[in-house]
């Protein structure tokens, strides 16, 4: 009889690899314990303990008795508890076979999804048909995102199937963790197979042949050939489901992997396009991404983030598909995915924010005080700096001249941008007369105290803002005095500037490419910076791209510009000026958008405009929430805080000559230095042979550590927890003769 040995640990992390302090969502991980309906059991089939053959840990689990192939190791899921929608995890399976010699055997792990009106959903996250006895043991890995449904879930079973009905299969815990880094992309995979590795599943091949190809492919053991096409647009093709799959006004992170054959150096236009079927019978094509390949370059990435239009209920079919160069060349595709980015409940959005909060902000920290007496031990945790930016507009005019203002300043925030002081039209009222000396002092204030600073901005594209005399001048000569004014600017404060927007708000502004006549000056622009100053990041800032004012599609479409042009961009800057308490649902779609070109998202100017300050305060929360919770967004600078210093006093934090903070303020303190800030006091730690371990998850920034011995400080430490994959451990070397038991 064929049977079957499957090595299978699983355990859900913060972040990749973070096994060792991470807890455990599955029961019984190691199948120490008895099987049962609340952590491991065999569905259609007997589950018997085994410790004879194993990877790792102390147990293993034999299912035997099975009724037919989806019979096997099972478990319920936690979903929406442990197991979280929009979440992408990475999964690993070790599998033996006990029999069968070199004959092949296939083994999937599958998901079960169940609903509340009865119907189930059956979903592949990995399958592999090279599995066989003379290989031994066998990894079997894949990412996997969890789904979100449109109808309530009421149980997810992940289970292993796919050996013959007499095969017996043995299972043993292993890996499921959070993927970190998949930068803003954390929805759902739309593609089915998107690997191609066991074979086409989901995919056929439009006027072509589809092979699925082993020879060469971009990663895994398979990939799809096009041979035999009819036309350029014969290609490999997956119908994907309107509704669920694709939905509109979602914004989707594509990518793909192409190969051409044919052709030698000789580049072909390659392009992803969706093909739109509508009910009444008409059609659209939609391009989502080309790019100009040839034999000569190997595998080549295609990727781009696409929103889909609003058709309302009018569409019948959406199809997925390669295309674009001439019949006779063949080409292969691989690694193919179509991510959803965050799916926003409205219901929900808040509960749903704050877990992706615990997940994207946090990391785990094992302190270690190497001590001989260690009984006593205990510590005192306290953050002092957060790494994600919070931070505010300052008047260069007010900061060094009333105590009261900077004090507040330096008391609530951590990033700073100066208001009007680093502007053209301010820094040079009359040509050749400069003006540095407001900006200088304040400067010198923040950088005394440690504070980071964004320059804001080199260029402003609105012609209201662009100084008077500059408009008199010629194409050519306009030109070179924007030149001039990057020596003067950038030159100037070269090293000092974390951040330069440096062509503010081009939505709506055209000032230098109506000018010149020619766009090739913005992208320019950001050259010309990037050689005066190669350490700041360099930023488009637009005007209201979060609150729905202006398109963030036509945003995302200006940053791909700019990209494909040249010019060296490196952040997205978000203006939310709001009138009233936001919508923080349409406020994550827009960002969804925004972080689909891939690049980080700060919120620049940040206010909301609201006379009643409970409101107002509300408005903060939730619009904070929304950013602090997208893994897209990198920090948030408000655009003032006191309403005597302020464009829009009904949006300050405080107000009056005495410095009364109002609701939004106390708001504004309770969540970035209370709910998002790490400060512990540990008493019970590990006691090892080294000293005592002290093993807490705080959030990501800047941290001062102080040890007692029986409440007597004895030592400090500083350290700096980033985010990152795994656990950081910080060692307190302690000399033997400090601690006195």
């Amino acid at each position: 009889m064929l049977r079957a040995v499957a090595c299978v640990a699983l355990f859900l992390c913060c972040w990749l690899h973070d096994v060792g302090a991470a807890p455990e969502i599955f029961r019984n991980a190691g199948f120490e314990g008895a099987f049962g309906a609340d952590n491991w059991y065999c569905s259609g089939c007997t589950g018997e303990r085994h410790t004879d053959d194993k990877v790792e840990g102390a147990a293993s689990m034999m299912a035997r008795g099975r009724t037919a192939i989806w019979a096997g190791p099972s478990y319920v899921l936690p979903y929406r508890r442990g197991v979280l929608p929009g979440q992408t995890y990475e999964f690993q399976i070790f599998v033996k076979l006990l029999a069968g010699g070199a004959a092949h055997v296939e083994v999937k792990v599958n998901l079960a999804t169940t609903f509340a009106d009865g119907d189930v959903n059956y979903r592949q996250m990995k399958q592999t048909d090279h599995i066989s006895q003379s290989h031994g043991w066998q990894r079997i890995a894949t990412t996997w995102t969890v789904p979100s449904f449109d109808k309530e879930v009421t149980s997810m079973r992940l289970y292993l199937e796919g050996p013959p009905v007499d095969t017996d299969i043995l299972t043993l815990a292993s890996e499921l963790s959070l993927v970190e880094n998949l930068q803003t992309v954390s929805g759902s995979e739309m593609v089915t197979n998107p690997g191609l590795e066991g074979d086409l599943s989901g995919w056929y091949c439009m006027s072509c042949t589809g092979v699925h190809y082993t020879q060469y492919t971009h990663d895994g053991g398979g990939a799809m050939l096009a041979q035999d096409r009819t036309a350029e647009w014969a290609g490999p093709s997956q119908d994907l489901a309107w509704g669920s799959a694709i939905k509109s006004g979602y914004t989707y992170m594509f990518t793909m992997w192409v190969k051409v054959l044919d052709g030698g150096s000789t580049t072909y236009n390659v392009m992803a396009k969706l093909n739109i079927g509508f009910k009444d019978g008409t059609q659209s094509w939609l391009n989502i991404v080309s790019s100009a390949v040839s034999a000569a370059d190997g595998w080549t990435r295609l990727s781009a983030g696409y929103t889909v239009d609003d058709y309302g209920d009018t569409v019948s079919s959406v199809r997925l598909y390669a295309e674009g160069p001439p019949a006779d060349v063949r080409f292969l595709i691989d690694d193919v995915s179509l991510l959803s980015f965050m799916d926003v409940s409205q219901g929900d959005w808040k509960s749903e924010a704050n877990t992706r909060i615990e997940q994207l902000r946090k990391r785990y920290v094992t302190l270690r005080v190497q001590t001989p007496n260690a009984q006593g031990i205990s510590v005192e945790i306290s953050q002092t700096k957060s790494h994600f930016a919070f931070g505010s507009a300052v008047n260069a005019w007010r900061m060094p001249s009333d105590s009261r203002y900077a004090n507040f300043f330096f008391d609530n925030f951590e990033w700073a941008v100066l208001e009007s002081n680093l502007k053209w039209k301010q820094n040079e009222p009359q040509e050749g007369q400069l003006e540095w000396t407001r900006a200088d002092r304040t400067m010198q204030m923040l950088e005394s105290r440690g504070v980071s600073i964004r320059g804001h901005c080199v260029f402003w594209a609105v012609p209201d803002y662009v100084p008077d005399w500059l408009k008199g001048y010629s194409a050519a000569e306009v030109e070179q005095k924007c030149w001039k004014r990057v020596d003067d600017v950038v030159g100037r404060y070269a090293g000092r500037l974390a951040h330069w927007d440096v062509n503010n708000e081009m939505l709506h502004g055209s000032f230098f490419r109506d000018k010149t006549g020619s766009s090739q000056i913005r992208y320019e622009m950001f050259r010309k910076v990037k050689e005066k100053d190669p350490s700041a990041k360099l930023f488009l800032n637009d005007y209201n791209v979060v609150t729905g004012y202006w398109s963030t599609r036509d945003y995302a479409n200006q940053i791909t510009e700019f990209i494909n042009n040249g010019a060296p961009v490196e952040g997205v800057g978000a203006q939310g000026h709001f009138g009233g308490r936001p919508n923080p649902t349409n406020v994550l779609h827009c960002l969804n958008t925004l972080s689909s070109r891939g690049l980080p998202v700060w919120i620049t100017e940040l206010d909301i405009n609201e006379p009643d300050e409970y409101v107002r305060a509300d408005g903060y929360e939730d619009s904070l929430t929304a950013f602090f919770s997208h893994p897209g967004v990198e920090g948030v600078l408000l655009w003032g805080f006191w309403d005597q210093s302020h464009w829009k006093p009904d949006a300050a934090l405080v107000n009056g000559d005495s410095f009364q903070i109002n609701e939004a303020g106390r708001r504004w303190q309770r969540l970035v230095f209370h709910d998002w800030r790490t400060n512990l006091s540990l008493t019970d730690g590990i006691v090892t042979p080294e000293g005592k371990e002290f093993i807490f998850r705080g959030f990501h920034g800047n941290y001062e550590v102080t040890v007692k011995n029986h409440g007597q400080v004895v030592a400090t430490k500083t350290f700096y927890l980033s985010p990152g994959a795994g656990s950081l451990t910080v060692d307190v070397d302690m000399p033997n003769d400090i601690i006195v038991g």
